[in-house]
């Protein structure tokens, strides 16, 4: 009976240091995966600062307007340029107002190619006519005068490719131009031919969103400073140095 208990007792013993070796396990592969995670993470915004440190000079010295396109959905992020100038809205718009500016914007380049393309037809016709009082030219029509708007294409350089990131997400993009930070659908930040950009606050996580980087852009130099915490844009007018001092106007 003694040896029953000693044997039992000893079993109990046993699964007791199973199980504590098992936490230990379970314990050490979470911090494992932790910093995994979060030295990806680190190397996505490091990637990511590099990218639009590159487009700031590319666009200084090809003379052409940039722009990186983000897609807070799909976690991704592109390069695209444009022989056309880019003008900036006047005033800060939300994310909706822009989207619905630029649907109209499209949607007025279409209509304006396809006068562009009738007037055309229209000329070709007269042109093959045999007299000239055959055409009527009451049906030409005098074109209203519009700004061409900025068209943007794929940046084809195998220096910067379009980039997905895994198991990694943009929590939010803000730019001056918008009123509100972009925590949803694409989101821009474009550059300048004489060397200028927009400034820009752009952070990155992990799924957990335990880890947080925040990637600052400053205007005049492109320089992108990395923060390992969230930066809250500051939306009530008051600006401060790099030092963080007030700047009186």
């Amino acid at each position: 009976m003694m040896r029953d208990r000693r044997q039992r007792g000893f079993t109990l013993i046993e699964v007791m240091v199973v199980l504590l070796i098992f936490a230990l396990v379970a314990t050490i592969g979470v911090k494992g995966f932790r910093t995994v995670a979060k030295s990806d993470l680190r190397e996505a915004t490091a990637h990511m600062s590099g990218a639009i440190r590159y487009m700031f000079d590319r666009a200084s010295i090809t003379g052409k307007y940039h722009r990186l396109v983000i897609d807070l959905n799909d976690g991704q992020y592109w390069p695209e340029v444009s022989d056309d100038k880019f003008y900036a809205p006047n005033q800060a718009e939300t994310a909706g107002e822009q989207r619905k500016r630029e649907n109209a914007e499209a949607e007025a380049d279409e209509e304006q190619r396809k006068k562009v393309e009738k007037q055309k037809s229209l000329w070709a016709s007269s042109s093959s006519s045999s007299s000239s009082t055959s055409f009527d030219l009451s049906k030409l029509e005098v074109g209203e005068f519009r700004p061409k708007h900025a068209r943007f294409a794929a940046f084809k350089e195998t220096a910067l490719k379009p980039v997905r990131l895994k198991k990694l997400r943009i929590r939010s993009v803000y730019t001056p131009r918008l009123t509100d930070p972009v925590t949803s659908g694409r989101a821009y930040l474009y550059f300048y031919p004489l060397g200028q950009t927009e400034p820009a606050i752009i952070t990155l996580s992990d799924d957990s969103g335990e880890n947080i980087y925040s990637l600052v852009v400053h205007p005049i130099t492109g320089r992108v400073q990395i923060f390992n915490r969230e930066i809250r844009p500051n939306l009530t007018g008051v600006r401060y140095d790099d030092e963080g001092h007030q700047v009186t106007p």
